[in-house]
């Protein structure tokens, strides 16, 4: 669904890129369970012509070269049909913090569509919070060893390498490649009622071995921090997305039926409200892609924005998305209609990097200093 004229950043020829292929991805794969490996590998396959596995990255690093608003607005298109497919943040971090030898034995299968990347940061008391992971790597013989538990781990159940965050001896925030199948990893399945095609879960490390060359080289909480402002806003984009697909497959229903000699859809009420649904997504929209232009341009306020524009579009898609569902009475729970679908995945992305809670308060502070005029 279109309203013009668009928002400022957001590049409709992307956006219908990945409306394209991921339709084609839908109408193949069901996704009443989630996708095994081999289905997601597939997929990924489908999905590499568009640049959506080399993301920002530089093309003189094998990557596609997008910029960061390009890539939003794939991910977009890619949402309406598919969301929160992922894979594409580890080959980023390997770029820019990897040694050779990451470089080289890891990602150009991740840049291929060969393997599968997770990010792991979310632990079982300080949620998705940076500070002071209780994960911890230390010397072992030869190299490191990993001890923790990760949770809500995206792809934990078919994914090959986790970028995950830890601590070090000395208590410092590091980040290290993890090869999935290593002894000592144990992974079990979380069950959620949202995104159901694909696998979250948490990962155990009992004494995991894991090579020095796949310690990123950089400050883990600001390597995490970073990866956190582009993660937020693709989720803002993603949960605007499915909103917007809700209200379109709500207004065609709507056409369909009758009340008291009338179309429903020709109720005043009706197009009140259609209206202004629209217009909330639209300017959640906008804030997404305005957080995506600061994010892309290193502007000081970008975390703040990303945090912003992520609790906005996921508050706002979710409380469209509950509107529209009792708006189609029945035919909303009918899981054929995906009305109901797109209200449970809403609600998961509301869960992603960091709760509607954290990041209305990341925002919320950096609005209330800037007003203040300590910024």
């Amino acid at each position: 669904m279109e309203l013009e004229p668009d928002v400022p950043g957001r590049d409709s020829q992307w956006v219908d890129t990945g409306r394209a292929v991921a339709t084609t991805i839908r109408r193949t794969y069901p996704d009443t369970t989630p996708w095994s490996r081999d289905q997601l590998l597939e997929i990924f396959g489908k999905l590499r012509p568009t640049g959506y596995l080399g993301s920002t990255i530089p093309e003189e690093a094998n990557g596609a070269g997008l910029t960061l608003v390009q890539f939003a607005s794939l991910t977009e298109g890619i949402a309406s049909a598919v969301p929160f497919l992922s894979n594409h943040s580890v080959q980023r971090f390997i770029t820019a913090a990897g040694s050779p030898q990451a470089k080289r034995r890891v990602l150009p299968g991740l840049l291929e569509g060969t393997s599968i990347g997770a990010v792991a940061v979310t632990e079982p008391r300080g949620g998705s919070s940076i500070k002071n992971p209780a994960t911890t790597v230390s010397p072992g013989r030869g190299g490191l060893v990993l001890t923790g538990r990760k949770d809500w781990v995206t792809h934990a159940m078919t994914a090959d390498t986790a970028v995950v965050l830890a601590a070090d001896e000395q208590g410092r925030s590091v980040r290290v490649l993890v090869d999935l199948a290593a002894p000592g990893v144990e992974r079990r399945p979380l069950r959620t009622h949202g995104l159901r095609h694909l696998t979250f879960g948490s990962i155990e490390f009992h004494e995991v071995e894991v090579e020095r060359w796949r310690m990123l080289a950089e400050d883990g909480a600001a390597g995490a921090k970073a990866g956190f402002g582009v993660a937020r806003v693709l989720v803002a984009v993603q949960a605007v997305a499915l909103a917007y697909e809700a209200l379109a497959g709500t207004t065609r229903h709507l056409t369909t039926r009758t009340a008291r000699g009338s179309r429903v859809a020709d109720l005043d009420l009706t197009t009140h409200r259609v209206g202004g649904i629209a217009a909330e997504l639209l300017g959640a929209r906008l804030l997404a892609y305005h957080a995506a232009t600061a994010v892309q341009t290193g502007h000081p306020s970008a975390a703040a924005l990303a945090s912003g524009a992520k609790a906005h579009a996921c508050t706002t898609a979710v409380r469209a998305c509950t509107e529209l569902l009792s708006m189609c009475a029945g035919h909303g729970l009918d899981t054929g209609t995906g009305v109901a679908a797109f209200r449970d995945d809403a609600e998961m992305l509301a869960t992603a990097d960091g709760t509607g809670l954290v990041n209305s308060v990341l925002w919320g502070a950096h609005v209330k200093d800037h007003l203040a005029g300590s910024r």
